[in-house]
């Protein structure tokens, strides 16, 4: 028996990289869930309301500011704290890990994620 795509778990990856976007939400898609994206925190704000996801994967730096405001506002918020968030960064910094985690953040992780990352992650939802 086939499920929905509506009923499928909802992940959203909010990254302006739109190479690693695109890749990262096939493997989304492989592993079983619906995936959408965006390219901006205002993007990443419309999805949440448009379906609301259970996992964010969440850039650190992005065209319209910084990943950390969108995770404190979906920690912050009674309707959406259950969202798992995993913030994404080109580099390691304990400094911003440390701040991400404070926030709420499930998990911070530099890119390019590892497969086996990923899965890790989405067997966990």
């Amino acid at each position: 028996m086939s499920v929905a795509a509506d009923e499928l778990p909802h992940i959203l990856i909010v990254d302006d990289n739109v190479d690693a976007t695109e890749v990262l939400a096939l493997l989304i898609e492989i592993e079983g869930f619906s995936v959408s994206t965006a390219r901006t925190l205002a993007e990443g704000r419309e999805q949440i309301v448009r379906q609301r996801p259970r996992l964010i994967f969440l850039d650190l730096n992005l065209p319209d500011g910084n990943g950390m405001s969108l995770l404190a506002d979906v920690k912050a918020d009674q309707m959406t704290a259950a969202i798992s968030v995993v913030m994404l960064s080109g580099m390691m910094d304990d400094k911003i890990r440390e701040e991400a985690h404070l926030l709420g953040a499930d998990a911070f992780l530099v890119k390019p994620l590892e497969h086996d990352q990923m899965t890790a992650l989405l067997g966990a939802i």
